[in-house]
């Protein structure tokens, strides 16, 4: 069964919406692309965020720490917890209690979070701020964590939020280093982490703190476990975090840091589904304008294929317009620029059947008076030859000739034969006007086939006599020369003493020079090449170092060509 081929407009829509299933494919994989790559980039972005987050919380423990460093080495409060140590009678004891307050209350602390400080001495504790809040035991095991670790000091953590730095003082005179007392910073560490993330847009749901594999902080929520694996994408009692691991580079805490991945990018799903939307809603309007402007298109189209159709079934008629300044606009201009030069062709065609039609009309009405004159000639000849008048004999043979051709129904003849006539013609001439014709024909032998008008060159070489010889009587030299010029056969007749006028050509156009008057024969000779070969193969003139010179131009035929003619 043989499937019907499709219409412009169904291949039109078909490619349109090919390419716009491409294009929607295209786009819909760039966006899951750019999503992952997106990901990626909210990982690196909030991980950043994270480290900006903890370096804040590191300068508050690194605050700590130069506040332990101060306290351990200040003069004034070794001295104070020497005399404790020492001991005294109360009155001395309580000075020195009040001027170690006085000492730690002053202290300038860079951080809020700095809750407390205290010092346990043998003979009781001394603390300013909020208290301690850890157990006795907690304590204890605290103290002699840091009595072990050699004057370092030591991070503790506890239950209600708070991170510790325990420190042991001891005394530098005399370089003794006996035991004055334990110091206690109390941080806030949960209040510190939350007033530090309730300013950043990505806050996390889990950060834990540790320090020499103790844990010191954590804010996991209850029943999630720190992740353990090195893993960038966590879920968090079934959320999805990223992870974040490190090290604090003032206090060398530890740290992992959960924050969920939709707090870092929530609204990217649904913008890509709103995206995805958009590009299904915005081709399927564009589509639908495309159809309305395909459906034009095409009936335009089809308006002017009705227009060809009609004029190939010959009902064509003039005055349909297509509107519009586009490409198919510009077609049926052209079109109806086509069928008006057709019809011009047609009816220049027309017309030059019609005089070729009267010509030989004419022709075979005066072949009488002609066939007449031709055996008169005829007779004379042979009554020259036999009274052995030559001169007589040879001008009556010439005219016969020409009379011979003008009597047949030829209209194109080889160029061979029309200069046969010219010979006649010059034959009779030279006998009329002894010595002063001097005649010359160069023609190649390949272009004697070439077909040309009969009387077409004849009547040249006859304007060329009268104009020089029989109206001024000077001697002249007439040449003949044919030539090829790309694929034609240029024929060109020059003869001097006489030359053209210099508007020849607009006399023969406006019809001022007529077969009667004294340049014979050029406007017949003019039209008749218009009308056989085209309107650019009339006549051609021109003046050239005293020569008058007249050609034209005919298809070129080769003597091959000539001979499987015939």
């Amino acid at each position: 069964m043989k499937v019907p081929p499709l219409s412009l407009g169904r291949k039109l829509t078909l490619v349109i919406l090919s390419f716009s299933a491409l294009m929607l494919s295209v786009v819909f994989f760039s966006v899951i692309s750019l999503g992952r790559e997106y990901m990626q980039r909210v990982y690196s972005i909030t991980g950043e965020n994270t480290r900006n987050i903890l370096s804040s919380v590191d300068s508050a423990f690194s605050g700590a720490m130069v506040i332990a460093d101060l306290l351990s080495s200040d003069e004034s409060l070794q001295r104070s917890l020497a005399m404790l140590k020492d001991g005294g009678d109360e009155a001395s004891l309580e000075e020195s209690r009040g001027r170690i307050l006085a000492r730690i209350s002053s202290t300038p602390s860079s951080s809020s979070f700095i809750v407390d400080i205290s010092l346990l001495t043998g003979s009781g504790d001394i603390h300013y701020g909020s208290g301690l809040g850890l157990s006795p035991i907690a304590i204890e095991e605290a103290s002699g964590m840091a009595r072990e670790s050699g004057g370092a000091a030591v991070w503790v953590g506890s239950d209600e939020g708070s991170i510790y730095l325990v420190r042991t003082i001891r005394r530098l005179e005399f370089l003794s280093l006996d035991e004055l007392a334990s110091l206690f910073i109390r941080i806030d560490a949960a209040g510190l982490i939350e007033s530090i993330r309730a300013d950043m847009s990505n806050a996390g749901i889990g950060l834990a703190l540790a320090y020499s594999g103790r844990l010191l902080y954590s804010d996991y929520p209850e029943g999630v476990l720190p992740p353990t694996l090195d893993a960038a994408v966590w879920d968090a009692d079934g959320v999805r975090c990223f992870v974040y691991r490190g090290t604090l580079p003032e206090s060398g805490f530890s740290y992992v840091d959960l924050v969920p991945a939709e707090s870092a990018f929530g609204s990217l799903l649904i913008r890509i589904a709103g995206t995805l939307l958009l590009l299904i809603l915005i081709p399927s309007a564009y589509l639908l304008v495309l159809r309305f402007m395909l459906r034009r298109i095409i009936s335009r189209v089809n308006a002017l294929k009705e227009r060809m159709d009609a004029f190939e079934n010959g009902s064509y008629k003039e005055g349909g317009t297509i509107g519009g300044h586009d490409e198919i606009a510009d077609l049926n201009r052209r079109f109806d620029s086509m069928v008006k030069g057709y019809r011009k062709a047609e009816n220049d065609s027309y017309n030059r059947l019609l005089m070729l039609k009267d010509s030989k009309i004419r022709m075979l009405t005066e072949q009488i008076n002609p066939h007449f004159l031709y055996n008169v000639l005829d007779s004379i000849y042979w009554l020259s030859q036999k009274y052995q008048a030559e001169d007589i004999a040879s001008m009556s043979c010439s005219l016969a000739s020409l009379f011979r051709a003008a009597v047949s129904s030829e209209d194109i003849v080889p160029l061979s034969r029309e200069l046969e006539l010219v010979a006649s013609f010059v034959s009779i001439q030279q006998t009329r006007f002894t010595g002063l014709i001097d005649y010359s024909a160069d023609v190649p032998g390949t272009l004697m086939q070439t077909l040309v008008p009969k009387f077409s060159i004849q009547p040249l070489v006859e304007n060329a006599v009268k104009h020089s010889v029989e109206e001024l009587g000077v001697a002249t030299t007439i040449s003949v020369r044919c030539f090829n010029r790309e694929e034609s056969a240029v024929v060109e007749v020059s003869n001097t003493g006489s030359s053209f006028p210099e508007d020849i050509a607009a006399q023969i156009a406006e019809g001022r020079i007529r077969s009667s008057s004294g340049r014979i024969g050029l406007k017949n000779i003019d039209e008749r090449l218009r009308l056989l070969f085209g309107e650019d193969k009339g006549l051609e003139f021109m003046n050239v170092e005293g020569a008058a010179i007249v050609s034209f131009t005919v298809p070129w035929r080769s003597d091959a060509q000539g001979n499987s003619g015939r």
